[in-house]
């Protein structure tokens, strides 16, 4: 068994201060700032990613969400990230039970997933493929909205669809989207935007057209582009056209 403090301590033993300056300015830690306050030992993700390889398989659960919860920027997403291979080790076994466990405590651990790496590179993989393996969950579907759910929730719940649109169900992204049109947070709208662009890419291409074509008018400047990313230039500039002109 490996313990989180031992995971934290590797981690520790490889700080960078230069490079954790940079990652504050990165990651918007100052005042008013979506990353206000975060710490950072100045790790890339190739370095945290080979820790999880050596630690992964030997490291409880409850040893991962201790680390999750860390004032450590590099040390929650290293718990993270353990979970997630470890998910991912459940799914190709068919442990249900494993994956329902490790499910729930990440849905526990959602404080903590409190900037858009963390949510990004875990949420795809454990939210995603479960609401994809249990059709049934609606509570992605609440936390999506604006009220009483903060702002990393609601970036779970949208980049969580990525999963669902590889399996077909695309109308979770469009609903979704549809709720972050009014947010006020660009972060909401490069999620929905990407998630809106995955929809594209995956050939659905006259159901995204009639979305944009319902919504255009209202969606989010950001959104738009991210959007329209794979599109033909021309057809990306008609689009950015209408939401100018309202139609």
């Amino acid at each position: 068994m490996i313990k989180a403090a031992d995971i934290e301590a590797t981690l520790l033993s490889m700080a960078d201060e230069r490079q954790a300056r940079q990652l504050l300015r990165f990651f918007k830690t100052g005042p008013g700032e979506y990353g206000e306050g975060d710490k950072f030992i100045g790790l890339r993700n190739p370095q945290v990613r080979m820790v999880v390889k050596e630690a992964w398989k030997e490291t409880p659960l409850p040893e991962a969400a201790q680390l999750a919860m860390s004032p450590l920027h590099e040390v929650r997403l290293c718990g993270l990230l353990i979970m997630v291979e470890q998910y991912l080790r459940a799914m190709k076994k068919g442990d249900t039970e494993t994956m329902s466990r490790i499910f729930e405590s990440y849905l526990a651990l959602h404080p903590y997933i409190n900037n858009w790496d963390l949510v990004d590179l875990s949420a795809i993989k454990i939210v995603g493929n479960h609401e994809v393996m249990n059709p049934e969950l609606i509570l992605m579907d609440e936390w999506i909205k604006p009220d009483g759910h903060t702002l990393w929730q609601q970036r779970i719940a949208m980049v969580s669809t990525w999963m669902l649109t590889r399996k077909g169900h695309i109308d979770k992204c469009f609903g979704r989207a549809g709720f972050l049109l009014s947010s006020p947070h660009d972060l909401l709208h490069k999620a929905a935007g990407w998630m809106l662009r995955e929809v594209w890419k995956k050939g659905y291409r006259r159901e995204l057209r009639a979305f944009l074509d319902e919504n255009v008018a209202r969606m989010p400047s950001i959104m738009l582009s991210y959007t329209c990313e794979q599109m033909a230039t021309d057809e990306r500039h008609e689009w950015q056209s209408r939401r100018k002109s309202g139609r």
